[in-house]
């Protein structure tokens, strides 16, 4: 499976085509927040009338920005590999709310997943498999290490608290958007039952499944890849290795 990351070159200009993902591919678009909305004001009359309602409900200027700064990449690149202007993008919801293209878009069998956190924005988008990603900003957390207990197995805390204190928290947030990416990619959200999804936490290792829910079988059905970030974050995409 061939894995491809890049900065989208050039936000929030629009006339661009570009090929749909090829059955064997996965890409990752990468992108920095913009940090004032002024500039994302000419652009909102992408979005459909449901992602404009949404916006406007956000109290607090940072999620407000990141979801229509999201909502419009997503948008231009969807347009960009469809053939057709960002805002007849037609996009609805799985049942369990994983945003999608509906059925009568011209190529439905297109899957994606966002994720953004501080001023960074990632997309994942592949063809005919479904696909996950998460990112989040390593910050320090007062609870983490009680956290674990919750969130981590046994074999997972045992690696975890092995290594250098100064790789802890870069490894608990590597397991924590690993986890969080392959929920996505399954369409659920957080679980009760995180320590049954086991990865590698190693921020010098290359991230790996050690279990999943329903045992070897599945964990071969998926791939998991790192996000190459700034060391101030940590990311992963998950895909389904097999349609």
């Amino acid at each position: 499976m061939e894995v491809t990351f890049r900065e989208w070159d050039d936000v929030l200009r629009g006339g661009r085509l570009e090929t749909p993902p090829g059955r064997d591919e996965v890409r990752v678009c990468l992108a920095t927040i913009p940090p004032e909305e002024a500039g994302l004001a000419a652009f909102t009359h992408l979005l459909g009338p449901d992602e404009r309602a949404r916006a406007a409900r956000f109290t607090v200027a940072e999620p407000r920005r990141q979801f229509v700064f999201g909502r419009i990449i997503l948008r231009q690149w969807l347009g960009a590999c469809l053939g057709i202007e960002p805002a007849a993008v037609e996009l609805g919801c799985q049942s369990r709310g994983k945003p999608c293209l509906m059925p009568s878009a011209r190529h439905p069998d297109l899957r994606f997943n966002l994720s953004h956190s501080g001023r960074r924005l990632a997309i994942a988008m592949a063809c005919g498999r479904e696909v996950g990603v998460d990112i989040e900003r390593i910050q320090p957390l007062a609870d983490w290490l009680p956290l674990t207990e919750r969130i981590f197995s046994p074999r997972e805390r045992v690696e975890l608290l092995a290594l250098p204190q100064p790789r802890q928290l870069a490894a608990f947030f590597n397991g924590w958007t690993r986890k969080e990416a392959w929920l996505k990619a399954m369409g659920e959200g957080l679980t009760d039952d995180l320590p049954a999804i086991e990865v590698t936490l190693d921020p010098e290792r290359e991230p790996a499944w050690l279990a999943l829910p329903g045992g070897p079988s599945v964990v071969r059905q998926w791939g998991l890849r790192a996000i190459p970030l700034p060391p101030d974050f940590a990311g992963a995409v998950v895909f389904r290795a097999s349609p």
